[in-house]
């Protein structure tokens, strides 16, 4: 009998000390006109296609914390669609032209960190006989649970010029504009978090940089190429032209400000390794970025341009998409190409987003 009993508890505890199984890592992309796709990334194949209906092309794309709805937005940026990514049915919809005459563009949202809320920078224009007259933008607070004719549950005025909501894994919820805010979802009130336009570091100029895309689901981190100018060096010494990486760790909610080169080759996003000490940015070029020197390692030339850089959970895969129909892999290693994933029928991706699950 004790015998019995200690080989019995030695097998529980063998049985504890397995690793759970590993979660399969997918991509899901949108394409134009009405397109969503899950894509298993390593065995490279396109696993399901989705139709979004009433779509003329998805944008930004948030998928809930569970992994099991993706929510799009289409129909000009008037609307926000949940797709459910099991089979395709539609589980939520908010159309943003919620207010009597008023057109509504959106051009950014995100889902609280349980899942229960979404939050939507919308810009609206009320609409008369013989004019359109610009209106305040709002944060429009969504439920989840509302179904198929969500309304919004709270709103508040918003600054202009936003184009990026970010939740950190605390809840509060950040905006990326002319300088970045950090928003009361319960009181709409705004802070500046860390300023853009308005910063005082020294001997460099106003910054420039455009980012809709989000890099931070297999690593905790947003992070944006940025580009200023030295204004301590002459204007035709070319090292005077900069580039950075802003970076934003949802968890910390801490900014960090990395100069690594001149010469402006990469313009919209980039994305850091999981063990954050290299990172990458893409645009007609890959390249491949120190985080600690901080300098550029290694560049590549692409065979087009893309617009969004993604990377894999364990860290050994690059991925850049957008603009075209093809996502291109690559090893993080040595930026060796390792291959690609092609769209059927080669829809045109445009400007929408990677987003990286695990299922």
């Amino acid at each position: 009998m004790k015998i019995f009993f200690k080989l019995s508890f030695l097998f529980t505890l063998a049985f504890l000390a397995l690793p759970l199984a590993e979660a399969k890592e997918y991509m899901v992309v949108g394409a134009r006109p009405d397109k969503l796709f899950v894509i298993d990334i390593k065995a490279r194949k396109v696993e399901k296609t989705f139709t979004i209906p009433d779509s003329t092309g998805p944008q930004t794309i948030v998928i809930s914390p569970d992994g099991k709805t993706a929510y799009v937005g289409t129909n000009h940026l008037r609307s926000i669609v949940g797709i459910d990514l099991d089979n395709g049915a539609v589980t939520f919809r908010a159309d943003l032209d919620y207010k009597d005459d008023e057109r509504t563009w959106n051009y950014g949202f995100d889902i609280s960190p349980d899942g229960t809320e979404i939050y939507s920078y919308d810009i609206p224009t009320k609409v008369y006989l013989d004019r359109f007259e610009s209106l305040e933008p709002r944060l429009s607070v969504f439920k989840t649970d509302a179904g198929l004719e969500a309304k919004p549950i709270r709103e508040f005025p918003m600054p202009r010029r936003i184009h990026l909501l970010i939740t950190a894994k605390s809840g509060a919820l950040y905006a990326m504009g002319w300088d970045f805010y950090k928003i009361d979802v319960n009181t709409g009130k705004v802070d500046v978090a860390y300023p853009l336009r308005h910063w005082t570091h020294e001997n460099l100029s106003q910054p420039d940089a455009l980012a809709f895309w989000p890099s931070w689901d297999n690593n905790g981190i947003f992070s944006t190429p940025i580009s200023y100018a030295r204004t301590d060096m002459a204007e035709d010494n070319m090292e005077r032209y900069r580039t950075g990486l802003l970076s934003f760790d949802l968890m910390t909610e801490k900014f960090d400000l990395i100069d690594f080169q001149s010469a402006p080759e990469v313009l919209f996003s980039s994305v850091f390794h999981p063990d954050r000490k290299t990172a990458y940015a893409a645009y007609n070029t890959l390249i491949k970025i120190d985080l600690k020197k901080p300098q550029t390692l290694k560049r590549i030339d692409l065979d087009h341009t893309y617009y969004q850089t993604d990377i894999s959970q364990d860290g050994k895969e690059v991925y850049v998409g957008g603009t075209t129909c093809d996502i291109a892999i690559y090893s993080t290693k040595d930026l060796k190409r390792l291959g690609e994933v092609m769209l059927p029928n080669c829809p045109d991706m445009g400007a929408t987003v990677i987003r990286m699950i695990h299922k």
